[in-house]
């Protein structure tokens, strides 16, 4: 259910890759869904492994 939430919320996708400033805006925008959904450390884990 939660992550069903998550994934709605269509988080951006983390490529990999070197590339500083895209990782940190990738960072940033799932930082804004967790802090809006609640999510405890445990729950960030878990929900960023599918992004």
């Amino acid at each position: 259910m939660r992550l069903e939430r998550f994934m709605r919320q269509k988080p951006p996708t983390f490529t990999g890759g070197y590339n500083p400033d895209g990782t940190h805006k990738w960072l940033e925008e799932v930082k804004i869904i967790f802090e809006a959904m609640g999510c405890s450390e445990e729950g960030k884990t878990t929900l960023g492994t599918y992004v």
